[in-house]
């Protein structure tokens, strides 16, 4: 199959995919000016004509430390957590997965760059009067969840704040209660704000990026970088930061605290992502939940389905991204190997587009052959246009014209590789897994190039297997891909290196049959 043969059957792809967006996709609503909806963006100005400003300093107390500083470690099967009573905060954060008999552990919270106070997870700022020095009251644990309790009051503030984190031992949620109440003596009420970071895995790249659900019940995703300073949202469903592989976000607001979210660009390094609740004047409690974990999709069906959208592989080829990914499992459990398991369905997708890809090249192979019989008779009656038009039409009339007949069946894969590239792409299953030998993450590219040379090599077999007239291009275009395909994962690379080998076998094969 050579590469313009390719060209009809991707158009076809693209436009099938933007004529499902077009006419089945999600409409456009309009605003509703006379309520706020959950998820609705807006941008808010410098000055209070509108909208009051976003809130993003923190201006803490002056006052001395009342409490000594104690560190509280909670340890589940799925995550390790380290409490400070300074900031009432999360300290550490280390998810844990487990794979075969031990367990892959990745830091996304924990102490780094300047500002620490400023840093801490899940701070909760109040105006130009935070308080930092909290009391450790202590903890309590049941069948199913941990308790982690703390207290802040001081006569210097007017305001006494109780704080409960609450793990749960079976699943990545994790719920804060925030206690807030006023003093007698302030003038005006105070106006609470949640500040929590997006994962911080320098090892992984990409960086951080903004999770939020819109008013249209869409998740957007953006890269931090690029995020409007000025830009919040009223009362988002989901609303927080992620890396590739791993997310914190707010899933549920029981007591609707949130009013408004924003976010902030604290350093190059992190992320923050802040939550800001209503104006209070007497005693008020809120319970929010979040998630914070791997972005792997039973972990966050189990917590909340719509998470399932910040899965790189979601959207219109979800559907065959997650059977493959299935079929990937099941395969797994047998060869213990993630390596070995693309390689096995590489060869069972080949196996079920063999009829495809059978009648494919034998269209092809057709529609070469009329092409030399037409430019036999272009040449041959090159000065009489009368006959040459009767003759291509007996030609045509007696064996057809192929053409796009050859080109559907590679329509048909078109899907299955997309959706197969983007899911090994980004599943975390793939992250820190070796496949063996020089490859120790198939998620990572490959440090040595090994794979996108065999994919080279294999691209010059099927070249040489092919058309001699378009030799030189498949040769070019082998060493052209293989340059692009340096920078890939190895789990990707390896699939496709492996499915243009067997390609290669096929075509030999059909050769020897006589049937290509």
């Amino acid at each position: 199959m050579n590469f313009k043969d390719l060209l009809m059957p991707l158009g076809l792809t693209l436009l099938t995919v933007w004529a499902i967006n077009h006419f089945w996709g999600s409409k456009k609503v309009a605003p509703d000016m006379q309520a706020v909806r959950s998820g609705q963006s807006f941008v808010a100005p410098k000055t209070k004509l509108e909208y009051k400003p976003l809130h993003k300093e923190i201006d803490f107390i002056d006052e001395k430390r009342t409490h000594k500083s104690v560190f509280t470690e909670i340890e589940t099967d799925l995550a390790r957590f380290v409490f400070a009573n300074d900031g009432a905060s999360i300290e550490r954060v280390e998810i844990k997965r487990k794979r075969n008999d031990k367990y892959l552990i990745t830091n996304t919270v924990f102490p780094v760059g300047q500002n620490e106070r400023e840093n801490k997870c899940f701070l909760v700022a109040l105006g130009e009067k935070t308080p930092f020095f909290y009391e450790y009251l202590g903890k309590d644990e049941t069948s199913s969840e941990i308790n982690v309790r703390y207290r802040y009051s001081s006569p210097k503030s007017d305001v006494s704040i109780n704080k409960t984190f609450t793990i749960f031992k079976e699943t990545y949620k994790l719920n804060v209660t925030i206690e807030v109440e006023p003093g007698k003596n302030l003038e005006e009420g105070v106006v609470p704000r949640l500040f929590y970071p997006a994962p911080f895995t320098p090892e992984i790249p990409g960086g951080a990026s903004i999770v939020v659900m819109n008013e249209k019940g869409s998740v957007e995703r953006k890269s931090g970088k690029s995020i409007d300073e000025q830009r919040g949202w009223f009362k988002p469903a989901l609303f927080g930061g992620e890396s590739k592989y791993f997310l914190h976000t707010l899933v549920e607001d029981q007591n609707e605290f949130v009013q408004r979210a924003y976010f902030r660009d604290a350093s190059a390094e992190k992320l923050f992502a802040i939550l800001e609740g209503p104006e209070v004047d007497k005693k008020t409690s809120w319970t929010l939940s979040f998630y914070v974990g791997p972005k792997e999709e039973v972990a966050m069906a189990h917590v909340d389905e719509r998470l399932e959208k910040t899965l790189d592989y979601s959207g219109l080829l979800a559907p065959i991204s997650q059977f493959l990914l299935s079929v990937l499992k099941f395969l797994y459990k047998y060869v213990g190997n993630y390596g070995f398991a693309i390689i096995l369905l590489t060869l069972l997708i080949k196996l079920l587009l063999l009829p495809f890809t059978w009648k494919a090249e034998k269209g092809m192979k057709k529609t070469r052959e009329m092409q030399k019989k037409l430019k036999y008779l272009e040449q041959k009656y090159k000065n009489d246009k009368e006959t040459l038009s009767r003759m291509k039409a007996e030609l045509i009339r007696k064996n057809g014209m192929g053409g796009l007949g050859g080109c559907l069946p590679v329509f048909f894969q078109m899907p299955v590789f997309f959706a197969l590239s983007r899911m090994l792409t980004g599943s975390i299953e793939f992250y820190q897994e070796p496949f063996g030998f020089w490859i120790t993450d198939l998620s990572a590219k490959d440090p040595y190039f090994v794979l996108p040379a065999l994919m080279v090599v294999s691209m010059l077999l099927q070249a040489f297997t092919g058309d001699k007239s378009q030799r030189f291009m498949f040769v070019a275009i082998a060493f052209v891909f293989g340059a692009f395909l340096a920078n890939l994962s190895a789990g990707l690379v390896l699939y496709i290196a492996v499915s243009t080998l067997l390609g290669v076998l096929q075509t030999v094969v059909q050769r020897k049959l006589k049937a290509a």
